[in-house]
């Protein structure tokens, strides 16, 4: 199991957990922009904070951002940030757009040093590294000096493993609010994933360019239903897989006799669901005996 603690350096015992959250675009970049009007940028930052509030309320989670404001903020700046802070986790939050205003669901990414998984993959990641002026400037075909000599790593590795295992929490915390447009984590080099030493993924919540996903994306209730299922799923993977460093670690539960699900969920402090995800367990009740991981937290 990766661990995004043995590849931190300096880390204090009993440390929070870190998460760097990422809504994306901001300021004079609106994002993806709706047939309604909806600006990406004002949906994701709202889905943003609502999350970031979540994750506070969580004991041992600290919460990095890298706007809270309408302000932009460059890729490269917001990558630096989740690595500046040591991020056991950045997840940068979209609402994007494609030119087939068909295509609908969630989709969630990591980084990829082999290039693109699909076409799609390739002209999102171009469109969304575009949008930074900064490296608009850069010459074309010019070395990138962090994918040339970071990606071979092996912290680099570890990173990207670990982020592909919370990208795979992610997906199936996100499945029973969305309908997924990928059921399987996908890869693309896009800038914000590229932190050498942070497990990095980017969430698309849905498309904005989609008659019905942006009606959606204007209701408050679903922008709040998608927060809640994004926590979730980022606390079910520090379940998985606690930093070793930190104030959380697991522990194994067996389910008892007339016990439910939510009343251990509620004693561990838990959602029912991050449960469930936690455990890769399907909706029902399981049988007692059943074994579980279940989390110790910190304050």
């Amino acid at each position: 199991m990766a661990d995004a603690s043995n590849f931190l350096l300096s880390r204090s015992k009993e440390r929070p957990i870190v998460v760097c959250l990422d809504p994306g675009h901001g300021g004079h970049d609106p994002g993806a922009v709706g047939s309604r009007g909806t600006r990406e940028k004002d949906v994701v930052l709202d889905v943003g904070l609502t999350l970031a509030q979540r994750l506070r309320e969580t004991p041992g989670i600290q919460v990095v951002m890298t706007r809270h404001t309408d302000q932009y903020i460059p890729l490269l700046s917001r990558m630096h940030l989740g690595s500046q802070h040591r991020a056991d986790l950045f997840v940068s939050i979209h609402a994007d757009a494609f030119p087939d205003p068909d295509v609908r669901g969630s989709t969630v990414w990591a980084l990829s040093n082999k290039g693109a998984s699909n076409a799609a993959a390739r002209w999102l990641a171009k469109t969304q590294n575009a949008a930074d002026p900064l490296l608009r400037k850069l010459p074309a075909g010019s070395p990138n000096p962090m994918l040339n000599e970071v990606l071979i790593n092996m912290t680099q590795t570890a990173a990207m493993n670990a982020a592909a295992a919370a990208a795979d929490v992610m997906i199936r915390g996100l499945v029973g609010v969305e309908g997924l447009h990928n059921a399987a984590v996908q890869h693309a080099n896009f800038v914000v994933l590229r932190a050498p030493d942070v497990p990095s993924m980017l969430v698309e919540t849905a498309f904005i360019s989609n008659l019905r996903e942006e009606q959606r994306l204007r209701d408050p209730e679903f922008r709040q239903t998608l927060a809640r299922s994004m926590h979730d799923a980022i606390v079910a993977h520090f379940v998985k897989a606690p930093p070793t460093d930190s104030r959380w670690s697991s522990a194994n539960h067996i389910l008892g006799h007339h016990e439910t699900l939510s009343e251990v969920a509620r004693r561990y402090g838990l959602s029912v669901e991050a449960l469930r995800l936690a455990n890769n367990l399907p909706h029902g009740e399981e049988p007692a005996g059943t074994h579980l991981r279940v989390p110790i937290m910190g304050a």
